[in-house]
């Protein structure tokens, strides 16, 4: 570390750090819950330094570090800070909404760290779900954004950090495939007789596409036997763009026009043009979650 600081000093350049709160949570059940957000009870005392938050803890170590090795005034920027909405038990609306609740007043007011009050440069992470990201840290990794995948928001923010609770604009003019959905046929199998079959297609379907609000503590993790081979069947359905030969899986499966999400459990329908078929993600979407992109910096 001592080489690439003493790089960045000699260039004139910060160090870009990035800090998940969110992360001192899944890698520790010990981790008081409320020390990961910024109006918890909890907090620590660092020698009379009295800490409320992780992040602010997470910010002035660094800085301690960097200290040690001679450069305590280099710039810091916060290249990440976020929280995800599914994937994990503490991974969620509520608990997102107030991370960013407390995370964008103090931003705004420019309130810093114990150790560096005033401006800290920080970078928000994600815009938007990312439905083919690596899940290799964790199912959350797919669920950063602050909007879904169809950049709809999935939460109140106030990105001024004036702290009213706004609703953000979301894309406009978002198209959708036809209503309907790829369910488990409960006539085509007997799971006391077929159980490897079954399980060889839901693992088929889960490989080519996202599966992860079905683990454990996510939003759909409480569906039975049947719900969970729907949603696989379902999520392939709609990646393949609901093509009739993706909802077969061995005469497994079936179409129907019936929305079978189940409480907080979606099924989702796949953004597109309803009368060909074609996605249409990577154009009239993902342009208006640019334009919104450019208006929020320009705040």
């Amino acid at each position: 570390m001592r080489l690439i600081v003493n790089f960045l000093a000699h260039n004139k350049a910060p160090f870009t750090v990035n800090i998940y709160p969110f992360l001192s949570l899944y890698l520790s059940s010990d981790f008081p819950f409320d020390y990961a957000f910024f109006n918890g009870q909890n907090t620590v005392n660092d020698n009379g330094v009295v800490y409320t938050n992780v992040f602010d803890a997470n910010f002035d170590t660094l800085l301690a570090s960097l200290k040690a090795l001679g450069h305590g005034d280099m710039e810091v920027i916060v290249g990440e800070v976020g929280w995800p909405t599914d994937g994990d038990k503490n991974a969620n609306v509520p608990n997102a909404e107030r991370f960013y609740a407390g995370l964008l007043p103090k931003l705004a007011a420019n309130r810093g760290t114990p150790m560096r009050p005033g401006y800290i440069e920080v970078y928000l992470f994600g815009f938007i779900d990312e439905d083919a990201k690596s899940i290799a840290p964790g199912n959350f990794e797919r669920h950063w954004g602050i909007f879904k995948y169809d950049g709809q928001p999935k939460f109140p923010a106030d990105l001024s950090g004036e702290g009213q609770k706004k609703a953000l604009t979301g894309a406009q003019n978002v198209q959708y495939l036809q209503s309907q959905w790829c369910m488990l046929n409960p006539n085509a199998i007997s799971f006391s007789n077929s159980t490897n079959q079954l399980g060889d297609n839901v693992n088929y379907a889960c490989t080519f596409s996202d599966c992860t609000a079905l683990g454990y503590g996510s939003s759909c993790g409480n569906l039975d036997e049947v719900g969970n081979a729907s949603y696989a069947f379902n999520m392939y359905f709609q990646v393949q763009n609901q093509k009739a030969e993706a909802c077969d899986f061995e005469g497994l499966a079936m179409i129907t026009t019936k929305n079978i999400s189940r409480d907080q459990c979606n099924f989702p329908i796949q953004t597109g043009d309803p009368t060909s078929g074609h996605c249409m993600y990577g154009s009239s979407v993902r342009f208006g979650l640019v334009t919104m992109l450019l208006l929020f910096m320009a705040l």
